[in-house]
């Protein structure tokens, strides 16, 4: 399992830049959510250089669900669900990856993609930082956890409908699409408890099941929808 922080992306030969607050939650079974919201915000603190703990995130760049199938030298991530299109199989989503040069915990990956602002497909270099894993929250305070849910697929609603929700340690993360509509959460553990810092869309999603004690093979109705339990972990 691991907690990863985007630090900065670079588009070459443009400069090194960070517009996100991108984080990536992966299960030992290598499911993922990865949520990169725009760094704007709103609520308590509009101080945009504020702790990401203080802001509230309203504004989506990108939101990916799926796998990661990738090695150590070659990361490939599987997208089952994304905000950008209804066709996430479509989207390619890997690159080679380095130790940082100086900096401990930090990896770096550089690949060709599409720049989500001209399409173009240009080379680039995210840096990515691997925060500690937190014991916290639900009733397992003291013991590291990650959790995956998933929501089941409602072919009655005439839309196709995917859901994945990942808790690593600290965080939570959540992405719906549904037809046309995407929803996405993230949750953090702060000392006044579980707190939601950033969503975009209204569907309902139960990111807090995460920790109240789910188990394995276990449902989760809300609203119209159902999520299985896939995977509870503790390390």
């Amino acid at each position: 399992m691991s907690i990863s922080e985007r630090l900065y992306i670079r588009w070459f030969p443009d400069e090194a830049s960070e517009p996100t607050s991108t984080l990536v939650l992966t299960t030992p079974n290598r499911h993922f959510v990865d949520l990169r919201f725009f760094n704007v915000s709103s609520g308590p603190s509009s101080d945009d250089s504020a702790p990401s703990a203080e802001r509230f995130f309203t504004a989506l760049e990108w939101g990916i669900g799926g796998l990661s199938v990738g090695t150590p030298e070659r990361g490939k991530w599987v997208h089952e669900i994304s905000s950008r299109t209804e066709h996430p199989e479509k989207e390619t989503d890997e690159g080679d990856m380095f130790p940082h040069p100086t900096l401990p915990d930090v990896a770096l990956e550089r690949g060709h993609m599409a720049h989500p602002d001209s399409g173009e497909v240009r080379e680039y270099e995210e840096a990515w930082k691997s925060l500690p894993i937190l014991s916290v929250g639900g009733p397992r305070p003291d013991e590291r956890v990650a959790i995956f849910l998933q929501m089941r697929e409602d072919s009655t609603t005439g839309t196709a409908r995917r859901g994945a929700i990942v808790r690593v340690g600290q965080h939570c993360q959540g992405i719906v699409r549904d037809g046309k509509d995407v929803s996405v959460q993230r949750w953090s553990w702060t000392n006044e408890g579980w707190k939601k810092v950033g969503q975009v869309g209204d569907f309902d999603i139960p990111c807090d099941a995460a920790w109240t004690g789910v188990r394995e093979g276990d449902t989760v109705e809300r609203g119209h929808a159902v999520w299985d339990v896939k995977e509870v972990a503790l390390l």
